[in-house]
């Protein structure tokens, strides 16, 4: 048995150990424990509520460096004690090989949770390897053959739209998006690398967006129940003398179970596609890995690219009484694959992965967290720390 395999087995094991155990001590000292914090939801939507979240980063793929995120927290109508809380968060990160990435996050949530407005811009330089192919000896590419180039990846991007609740549940909009997504090579072989791929310089598009989402959850950052479907279709359009018009359908379906009457035990899953169908420029496949990822955690972005992506997890998650409350705990397994253009679905291989990850509290009202999750996927291992959960 290889050493990763053995690894893989391992963590599994621990995590069904660790997890049998905390439900356990949950059922046998229920009655011991405090229940969860209670709150008053009209001194807490009173004002705005301001936290400066500093934090290492790591990644394989840009190493190390340092998360700084400013975020605001408020409930902009007056006496609105349904809609969940607003946000405004601004976010930098700089890593020990020179890559940057600035942007900001707003999410406004109205009348009673009527209309949802939301904004997402990024800006940034990102120094990495990247997994490109070779040539045979007639030029076409091998798909047999990769090569790990060094280039750096520029990203611009500007998204936003605003829904409206039509039925109980149910929100439909209008979304607008901007982005240039584009790849410069650092070597002479990585400037051959990526033409010879396709991928030389940046692909340059704008698009309108239909967008639907169902939503019974009964909070849109930490749910202890409830449904969220989501579907965004996305027309993007050709750009100068790129004939590079495609159409985007992105979904998400998320379920969320308390095992518990007080939501200690919880578990959450998610299914997430991307389909892109038409004139797609290569910078704009579907990518696994973190930094400008369609699927977050468990690889390196950049190693596992192609043009539509499909993803499922798992989480179980627990919220201790320590702390008041405020610490928790997750396990997570999941698997996917990216496929369409260099390999069907049928023979392109599966990417799972493992992972535990802790939880604390910053804002324990609106249930928002800062999270610091280990994975372990076909790769190795990457650790991750941010706000909120990954979904």
């Amino acid at each position: 048995m290889s050493t990763k395999k053995f690894n893989l087995i391992a963590i599994l094991l621990i995590l069904t150990l660790s997890t049998t155990k905390l439900w356990a001590q949950d059922q046998t000292g229920e009655k011991q424990k405090k229940e969860m914090t209670k709150f008053n939801d009209a001194n807490e939507r009173k004002g705005v509520k301001f936290k400066v979240i500093p934090g290492p980063f790591y990644d394989p793929s840009i190493k190390y460096g340092m998360f700084l995120a400013p975020m605001l927290t408020y409930y902009p109508s007056k006496g609105d004690m349904i809609s969940p809380a607003s946000t405004t968060a601004f976010y930098g990160i700089y890593t020990s090989n020179n890559s940057y990435i600035i942007g900001m996050n707003n999410e406004l949530y109205l009348k009673e949770d009527t209309w949802r407005l939301k904004l997402r811009a990024g800006y940034g330089n990102l120094n990495k390897d990247l997994s490109l192919y070779g040539v045979d000896e007639n030029g076409q590419l091998d798909y047999s053959q990769k090569t790990v180039q060094d280039v750096t990846q520029e990203v611009r991007q500007l998204e936003t739209y605003a829904m409206h609740k039509v039925v109980p549940s149910l929100y439909m909009g209008l979304g607008y998006t901007y982005k240039s997504f584009g790849f410069t090579g650092n070597t002479p072989e990585a400037v051959e690398a990526l033409e010879n791929n396709d991928m030389n310089g940046a692909s340059v598009n704008h698009g309108l967006a239909l967008k639907l989402d169902y939503d019974t959850r009964d909070n849109v950052q930490f749910p202890y129940k409830g449904y969220y479907m989501s579907y965004t279709g996305t027309e993007f359009f050709s750009e100068g003398q790129n004939n590079n018009a495609y159409f985007s359908n992105n979904f998400k379906m998320m379920g969320f179970w308390s095992l518990t009457k007080n939501h200690r035990h919880i578990i959450a899953t998610k299914v997430y596609g991307n389909i892109l169908v038409g004139d797609v420029q290569k910078q704009d496949f579907s990518i696994y890995g973190r930094i400008n990822g369609d699927v977050q955690r468990g690889y390196q972005s950049g190693t596992h690219t192609d043009k539509n992506a499909l993803n499922v997890e798992v989480e179980y998650r627990y919220t201790s009484p320590l702390l008041n409350n405020k610490l928790g705990f997750i396990a997570m397994v999941g698997d996917g694959k990216v496929f369409g253009y260099y390999n069907n679905f049928t023979d392109t291989e599966h990417l799972p992965v493992v992972a535990l990850g802790i939880r604390y509290a910053i804002l324990p009202y609106e249930r928002i967290n800062i999270r610091f999750d280990t994975t372990y996927g076909k790769d190795g291992m990457v650790w991750y720390f941010g706000i909120r959960e990954a979904f």
